[in-house]
């Protein structure tokens, strides 16, 4: 027969052992429920082209409650190259269609999750109180007149070199005169806008949406519609992406939901039907 204490002690355990148990669970349950919203992260690589907009995009989607959003900003054909050599971003936006088929046929990216995002076009940017005497295209090509363009690497400069073939038709030898005039090649399409904006140009040729809204005496001269030429933004969902489900929704927002109108407000046209 066991002694009083020796009973009282048994009946302690046995009283003990639920309250340690429903102690654990409630632990557990509220780990992964700590753990919920990071998983709402989304991680975007992004073109430069997209720069001046990522900020909005974000806060609309956080916004939306949809979760978070981390950008990374680079040049198309490096964020290419990055996907090539096993970066897991959860979403692309390629500013060159053909460097997204590249990855699709890698199968770097899903190919039948591409979609057409975005369309941009071009336009002149002329420094404060126009020293060059910028009015139109073509006073780009009038001797001494300095211009910025971007390095040929870059998907806007597909676009500009377009124009320029375009406008070649029409002024033989405008594409030479303006490279003459061309005081240096930028790496990006900011590094153009900040530089004229400071009047370190007189002019250099961007993305309208890439024009500040807030100019700080920087105008801009439009390109003719007959020699402009678009730069299109398509989006897809990167294989290895870290965080799936939170990849497609954001794909969604962009395509369908707040995103589209984040980039419509910022001057982006819409993707041709």
């Amino acid at each position: 027969m066991l002694s009083r204490r020796h009973l009282f002690a048994t009946v302690a355990a046995l009283v003990c052992l639920p309250v340690v148990a429903c102690t654990s669970t409630e632990t557990t349950a509220t780990s992964v429920d700590a753990s919920a919203p990071a998983a709402q992260e989304v991680v975007v690589f992004a073109p430069g082209a997209l720069a001046a907009h990522t900020r909005d995009i974000a806060a609309a989607y956080e916004k939306e409650g949809l979760g978070t959003v981390s950008f990374e900003v680079g040049h198309t054909p490096i964020q290419r190259e990055q996907l090539d050599k096993g970066a897991t971003p959860d979403v692309w936006i390629a500013a060159n269609p053909n460097d997204m088929k590249t990855t699709a046929d890698k199968g770097l990216v899903a190919a039948d999750g591409v979609k057409d995002l975005a369309r941009t076009r071009l336009v002149v940017v002329v420094a404060p109180d126009n020293p060059g005497n910028i009015t139109e295209l073509a006073d780009l090509a009038e001797p001494g007149t300095k211009v910025l363009l971007a390095a040929e690497t870059l998907p806007i400069w597909m676009a500009t070199s377009k124009t320029f073939e375009k406008v070649e038709q029409q002024q033989p030898g405008f594409t030479e005169k303006v490279v003459a005039n061309t005081v240096s090649r930028e790496l990006g399409v900011q590094p153009i806008v900040q530089k004229v904006q400071l009047g370190e140009a007189d002019a250099g040729i961007v993305l309208v949406t890439d024009v500040p809204a807030d100019p700080k005496g920087l105008t801009t001269v439009e390109v003719p519609d007959d020699v402009n030429s678009e730069l299109s933004l398509q989006i897809a969902p990167v294989t290895v992406g870290k965080s799936p489900e939170a990849g497609e929704t954001f794909i969604e927002f962009m395509t369908e939901g707040a995103g589209k109108k984040v980039l419509t407000d910022g001057g982006y046209l819409e993707p041709v039907a």
